[in-house]
């Protein structure tokens, strides 16, 4: 019998910093990267760069939601599989960050929808949606409607909202230690 060959890093863990456009989702994202723990840098505006989480996992992502790139979910799925197609090279597990919108916009559908297509193209290990509640600006206009909190509970996914307005506090601007948390496997 012929054994199938590998070509992808498998998906272990998603996060979805979840919140309306200017919530501050990419910023928060990009902080997140500068945790001691997920390289110690924050990444300049751009393509974030993957980071090496262990010997055998690795964390990769975006920090703009395909709400606002005017994807598909398809193509999102496709960046996704590029993603884990590319770790294989050197990991047997990613991990992956997004910013997302909680509501269908272009051609993007709501939060649910996107969890369960993550669910079905990928079969990842968790999920946890982080909401920006209050946003950056002080705003809960980002939050989650009881019933798309209840449709992410039924798929099994993980539902936290997280205070994300802007501080001078240097400790942990906009509570970004909460996500660095999710990829810290020690």
């Amino acid at each position: 019998m012929e054994q199938a060959t590998r070509s992808r890093a498998h998906l272990e863990r998603v996060l979805l910093v979840c919140g309306l456009p200017n919530a501050g989702k990419s910023r928060l994202i990009r902080y997140m990267f500068g945790d001691v723990r997920l390289g110690g840098d924050v990444p300049p505006v751009g393509p974030l760069p993957r980071r090496a989480l262990s010997r055998e996992r690795c964390l990769a992502g975006r920090a703009t939601s395909p709400h606002e790139s005017g994807e598909t979910p398809a193509e999102f799925h496709k960046k996704i599989d590029d993603a884990c197609v590319n770790a294989w090279i050197h990991f047997w597990r990613i991990n992956y960050v997004s910013a997302i919108q909680p509501h269908p916009r272009n051609h993007m559908p709501g939060i649910v929808d996107v969890c369960a297509g993550l669910h079905t193209e990928f079969k990842p290990e968790r999920i946890r949606v982080v909401q920006l509640s209050p946003d950056q600006w002080g705003e809960t206009s980002s939050a989650l409607t009881d019933s798309e909190v209840d449709g992410l509970r039924a798929l099994d996914v993980e539902v936290l909202a997280i205070d994300a307005r802007r501080s001078s506090h240097s400790a942990e601007p906009g509570n970004v230690r909460i996500l660095a948390d999710y990829f810290d496997f020690s």
